[in-house]
């Protein structure tokens, strides 16, 4: 928009007489459109220099007259199925005009009105530039202003300016109140159309007083757990809260996530107690388990402080996604144990090792006398670049799922790993560091290839497992065939897949009850996680990695740390 240009706004609700209000600031002589009566007296009174009925026969011809020309832009804040608003932008447009879509219309307009016009049509994308951008929204990568001069933030910013200097009053549409008893009547008449918004005032003595809404705790088992969940993600509701509530000794007390619609949802469904935020959870001193599935780049600082606050830990992978995370993890675990009052309680997800079909591989080569040769191949299917799990705050796809991968290589070989190389394959425009070649090599002189795809088609078995050991050979497709030959006998186990989730959970809570350390020793997991940095470092360098193992973190050696 442009000063001096004559711009018509179809449709006069709450958006349409706010764009209303924007164009008149900036200069321009405004049309408002409605199809409702009442309205278009409204939008007059707000601010339009004209506001015209869309059923007005002569309507064609006032703004042609109003405008000289017709109007310079047509903004569309209407909401129909129908196509009609744009074919009446279409039609009151001058040659050369500009509709700019911003209500869920019709978009069938028909061609000769745009062509012999030459008309432009725009989508406008809620907000501005940045909308739907992770790396704007999520990760605050702000778009340079010499080329994108209105982002999201921008616009938004220029709107409170016009607020602050009274170029845009919206104090009339802020004028119709209701009790809160009353707020039937209030959406009653939002719905109506007959108030662009409603305040609903509460009794006095309420008012900056906020309400947790929740049950009476019940009593917990002696030595039983009141667990406190961290994130209500489709993972954790599939697989976590489930296997927590089947749990003996186990309350479900409280759940907090980032939003708190899906908190409480997750505590109608599971039988919660209470929904709290991270922080009150964390803190809550009744609170004697916390289980931590929220965004990856959540877990470190949730599972520190937890463990700080008294509390056994349990974090789904990965447990860091940076070495400074991980520091700080390493330095919590330490302060509990160097106080002596407890002993730390730390478990991570890694719950292919409790599968029974890779129990069963380590029970199969259990009396071995010579290294092994393991071989993985992840058909992982493809992420889009701008999903979360890909963005690099969240570690990507090798630190957040391929760690699966070289725990599980870990586990079957029983040995600390000594040293590391890796490859990618070309990202082009598609791909995200997540088509690798990983080679890990074990102090007992045992080796592993890890092969991890994003190009690979899904109609392929995603996960394939094979060990070579002392003429023996266990096979493990998707974690439901599972195949051990030795001396030319072949024993087939098939089975519904299982990865582990249920075992793995099962051991931690009977750890978590008795006391006992937690089912994957916390140098080990610490090993695993610095192991994983590796491989990120290794693809970056494109040199292979030695490793040493300290006696509470893997360290990198030379200059690599």
């Amino acid at each position: 928009m442009a000063f001096g240009e004559t711009v018509a706004v179809i449709g006069a609700g709450l958006v349409g007489v706010l764009t209303v209000k924007l164009a008149r600031a900036a200069g321009c002589r405004v049309v408002a459109i409605d199809l409702n009566e009442s309205r278009v007296e409204k939008a007059k009174s707000l601010g339009a220099n004209l506001a015209l009925l869309a059923s007005d026969p002569r309507l064609r011809v006032t703004i042609t007259e109003f405008s000289r020309y017709g109007a310079d832009a047509v903004i569309v804040t209407a909401a129909t199925h129908s196509a009609e608003p744009l074919e009446l932008a279409a039609e009151i447009l001058r040659d050369r005009g500009r509709i700019v879509v911003v209500g869920d219309v019709g978009m069938g307009v028909s061609r000769p009105n745009m062509y012999h016009k030459e008309l432009t049509l725009a989508m406008s994308c809620s907000y501005g530039p940045g909308r739907y951008d992770p790396s704007y929204e999520e990760g605050g990568c702000d778009y340079p202003v010499g080329h994108v001069r209105w982002t999201e933030r921008r616009n938004m910013q220029a709107f409170l300016d016009f607020l602050a200097s009274c170029a845009v009053d919206v104090s009339p549409l802020l004028e119709t109140r209701y009790k809160v008893n009353n707020a039937g009547q209030a959406y009653a008449q939002l719905r109506s159309g007959e108030a662009y918004t409603a305040i609903l005032e509460y009794p006095s003595e309420q008012a900056g007083k906020i309400t947790h809404i929740s049950l009476p705790r019940p009593q917990v088992p002696v030595g039983g757990l009141r667990v406190g969940c961290i994130g209500a993600g489709s993972f954790a509701c599939t697989y976590i809260f489930p296997n927590l509530k089947a749990g003996n000794g186990v309350v479900l007390d409280s759940v907090a996530t980032a939003s708190g619609l899906s908190a409480e949802s997750a505590r109608r469904n599971f039988g919660f107690t209470q929904t709290q935020t991270p922080s009150e959870l964390l803190r809550d001193p009744q609170l004697n388990a916390v289980f931590i599935a929220s965004r990856h780049q959540s877990h470190a600082e949730y599972a520190a402080a937890a463990l700080r606050e008294g509390k056994s830990v349990f974090v789904e992978k990965p447990l860091a996604v940076t070495r400074h995370q991980l520091e700080l993890v390493r330095k919590a675990h330490d302060e509990v144990a160097a106080a002596g009052q407890r002993t730390p309680f730390l478990m991570v997800g890694f719950n292919r090792r409790f599968a029974p079909a890779t129990q069963q591989i380590k029970r199969f080569f259990d009396n071995r006398q010579e290294p092994m040769l393991v071989h993985i191949r992840v058909n992982a299917g493809h992420i889009p670049a701008n999903h979360w799990v890909q963005q690099e705050n969240e570690g990507g796809r090798i630190i957040g799922e391929f760690c699966h991968f070289v725990d599980w290589s870990r586990y079957i070989v029983g040995a600390p790993i000594r040293s590391l190389s890796a490859a990618a394959l070309p990202d082009g425009s598609r791909y995200n560091r997540d088509n690798v070649v990983v080679t890990l090599t074990f102090a007992d002189n045992s080796i592993a290839n890890l092969i991890y795809l994003a190009n690979g088609d899904t109609a392929v078995p995603k996960e394939s497992f094979e060990v070579f050991c002392e003429g023996a050979v266990g096979r493990l497709e998707d974690f439901e065939l599972l195949q051990l030959v030795r001396n030319g006998k072949t024993k087939r186990v098939k089975s519904a897949r299982d990865k582990g989730h249920r075992q793995e959970l099962k051991l931690t809570l009977q750890s978590m009850l008795s006391g006992t350390i937690a089912p994957i020793p916390f140098e080990e997991l610490v090993e695993v996680t610095e192991a994983v940095f590796a491989v990120a470092d290794a693809i970056g360098k494109g040199q292979p990695v030695s490793l040493s193992a300290a006696p509470d973190l893997l360290a990198l050696t030379g200059s690599q740390r």
